[in-house]
């Protein structure tokens, strides 16, 4: 008599091969990342080069979590014929106040100024 081998049951799907997924691409990825460092770039030159702008997007961050902003005043002062201390020259140096106050009475104030620059004093 002939042996018979017993039929193999069908395999279940963890004995089955692993079936190969598409390959992704990563344009999608590359291109937030792309985005992602360009807005940081930006932040950074705006900061260097005009930094009144970067601290209205400061204010508005901060004013989230102080409910908002009440309100903005801004105040452009130029002072003019002070004595340099290192030259003894006349100078003038322009000084921007800024001051925001938000709606739970909380006040952010910032002040810039400009480097000097020599001043004609003659009067």
């Amino acid at each position: 008599m002939a042996s018979q081998q017993p039929a193999k049951p069908p395999a279940t799907p963890a004995q089955q091969q692993p079936q190969k997924l598409p390959k992704r691409r990563r344009s999608g990825c590359t291109i937030w990342l792309f985005i992602l460092v360009f807005l940081i770039l930006s932040i950074i030159g705006v900061g260097l080069f005009k930094p009144v702008t970067l601290a209205i997007a400061q204010e508005f961050v901060v004013g989230v979590t102080r409910g908002g902003i009440l309100k903005t005043e801004e105040e452009t002062k130029v002072d003019s014929c002070i004595p340099d201390e290192k030259t003894n020259a006349l100078v003038s140096v322009t000084r921007t106040r800024r001051v925001t106050t938000y709606n739970n009475g909380s006040v952010l104030e910032i002040t810039f100024s400009d480097p000097p620059i020599p001043a004609d004093c003659r009067q």
